[in-house]
């Protein structure tokens, strides 16, 4: 898209006219070539080791690469260096995170160089690979049926805000993320998957968004357990350590509740 390149090159411009900053990259959607007129730019700034940007010289930098209208820090996502902005004309969502040289061996994929001052990044790309970080099943295992008795407690207290919410945290740190390892792709929450999920998987997904009522509540409970058992069987290798016993206690426990 137009208003994406021009943008990328305002950045390059301001990358080569500071001393400290390597290179810059673009992450994200871009890195697929998936980007439409909803997306996010997300950019890399490599900087020198020991370069460290202050929040007032990374708003600078974005400032001087568009039409900034605000931004501020990830630290609510673990980013400190993270400046977070919308742009105007037209409204963008622009990331810049902001990493030292050191630190970019360690990543969790390959964003598309678009400025390498003395080919350093290519460099690092020859000599390691990006590592995304996969989900720890036991550690799912262990939480999960303590996880759905919390939510079967709070249904029948009839706390629905509180129920309805942490159905969605399930959906996203446990649901999700499985469906993602099923179809062989890096666990990212329920990032996309309207688009390779099949219709019956959809079907089946939706029916963990209640509506705020108790029965619809319990049931979106109990389709998710049956969702998990089912992912389960699929993507969890023999080594995984599965309580029988408290599985059977936490689902009888829902079942119980009534309204």
């Amino acid at each position: 898209m137009k208003h994406f390149e021009q943008i990328i090159k305002r950045v390059i411009e301001v990358a080569k006219n500071h001393e400290d900053i390597l290179g810059v990259c673009l992450a994200g959607s871009y890195i697929n070539k998936e980007t439409d007129i909803f997306s996010d730019l997300d950019f890399v700034i490599i900087t020198k080791n020991n370069s460290q940007f202050s929040i007032s010289e990374m708003t600078s930098f974005a400032k001087n690469a568009g039409d900034f209208l605000i931004g501020f820090t990830g630290e609510h996502v673990g980013e400190n260096k993270l400046l977070i902005c919308l742009f105007d004309n037209p409204v963008t969502h622009i990331d810049f995170k902001f990493t030292q040289l050191k630190d970019f061996y360690s990543r969790i994929e390959n964003p598309v160089i678009i400025y390498d001052k003395s080919d350093l990044l290519e460099n690092i790309y020859h000599e390691t690979l990006p590592l995304w970080p996969k989900p720890d099943l036991q550690w799912i295992e262990n939480r999960f049926w303590v996880w759905i008795h919390y939510a079967a407690t709070k249904l029948g207290r009839k706390e629905f805000f509180e129920t309805i919410d942490f159905i969605s945290f399930l959906r996203a740190n446990v649901i999700g993320p499985l469906f993602h390892l099923k179809y062989h792709k890096d666990p990212r929450g329920v990032r996309k998957l309207e688009f390779f999920l099949d219709q019956n998987e959809i079907s089946q997904l939706r029916k963990t968004i209640p509506n705020y009522s108790f029965e619809s509540i319990k049931d979106s409970l109990m389709v998710l357990i049956e969702i998990y058992r089912n992912l389960r069987s699929i993507v969890f290798t023999t080594n995984i350590d599965i309580n029988l016993k408290v599985e059977e206690i936490a689902i009888n426990y829902l079942e119980q509740i009534n309204q």
